[in-house]
């Protein structure tokens, strides 16, 4: 993760990510500007503290959406003149011109998706548009969540960057954003001429993409591409699951990934890798709701695994 605090508001325009833009500053509270950065399997996150108003004419790049949310309840964020209500967020489609503007100090966090990776339910190019979402409470606490779980997990585990958790976490980042431009169809959208399998059928096709995926892209694997293997529904897919393990598929994986990482724990040294290593390894990022998980199946953290079972008995 890159942190930087600025003291000249033009070098502070200059290192913000995804736009060229003309930005000017007002009513300065503080004369300090600071970004944080993460670069993110193919995406960037930035968090912004602006110790001012700020009026940005910006255009975006031609192949990148941009998700702008504010985060400053007593600031007044404004896009192309639409004001952009607590729990909405701006979307900036690839090669679109937009004014942001606020009166105060405040703080933002954009997510910058290439074209390629957001799937899109409408067809054609994108419109090149700068428009606002309506306001959804429980996307937007999941967007912040998020956000704030990878930005916490980049500055403390100087891997996370390049370990296969930031794949997943991104893989995570891109649903919500989607959901945030409802470019996201229904998961159970019927396709005319599927043809019908049997439940052992569905299970082994699961069971052979899951065996045949190694232990970094395991964490990666979600619930479409078992679908897609077994040439069903999703909703088909969690009745077959769930009649035959009596779990869903989600938890299925979830559990597979806890034993992996258990079985990983058992079979080093806390002399030759760390927890933390072995998570981003498997594709694990937040670590605090991970270790709860570990220690409800298996009665101990990672860290105890870890330390219990290489300790040499007296």
């Amino acid at each position: 993760m890159q942190s930087k605090v600025f003291h000249d508001f033009d070098a502070f325009a200059a290192s913000v990510l995804g736009v060229e833009s003309k930005m000017l500053f007002r009513h300065p509270k503080q004369r300090v500007w600071r970004t944080d950065q993460v670069a993110l399997a193919g995406i960037d996150v930035q968090f912004g503290r602006l110790g001012s108003g700020n009026i940005a004419q910006a255009q975006m790049q031609p192949d990148r959406f941009m998700f702008y949310a504010p985060l400053t309840r007593s600031a007044k964020y404004s896009v192309n003149g639409a004001v952009l209500k607590e729990n909405s967020f701006a979307i900036l489609e690839p090669g679109c011109e937009c004014c942001v503007s606020t009166e105060i100090e405040h703080d933002w966090l954009t997510v910058l998706i290439p074209s390629h990776m957001l799937p899109q339910s409408r067809p054609g190019p994108p419109s090149r548009s700068c428009r606002v979402s309506d306001s959804n409470g429980a996307v937007a606490n999941q967007f912040r969540a998020t956000l704030g779980q990878i930005f916490n997990t980049a500055e403390n585990y100087h891997g996370f960057e390049s370990s296969p958790a930031a794949e997943r976490a991104m893989v995570e980042l891109v649903g919500v954003c989607a959901m945030i431009a409802g470019e996201q169809p229904p998961a159970d959208l019927p396709r005319d001429g599927r043809p019908k399998h049997s439940r052992a059928k569905i299970i082994q096709s699961s069971m052979e993409l899951i065996e045949n995926t190694n232990n970094q892209a395991m964490s990666l694997l979600i619930v479409k591409d078992l679908a897609a293997a077994a040439n069903v529904s999703e909703r088909t897919l969690r009745t077959a699951f769930q009649e035959y393990f009596g779990v869903g598929p989600n938890r299925y994986l979830q559990l597979r990934r806890l034993h992996q990482v258990h079985q990983a724990l058992r079979t080093t040294t806390p002399e030759e890798s760390s927890v933390s290593e072995i998570l981003l390894e498997h594709g694990e990022w937040a670590f605090g709701s991970f270790a709860a998980r570990y220690k409800e199946l298996f009665g101990q953290l990672p860290s105890q695994t870890l330390s219990d079972l290489n300790t040499p008995s007296t």
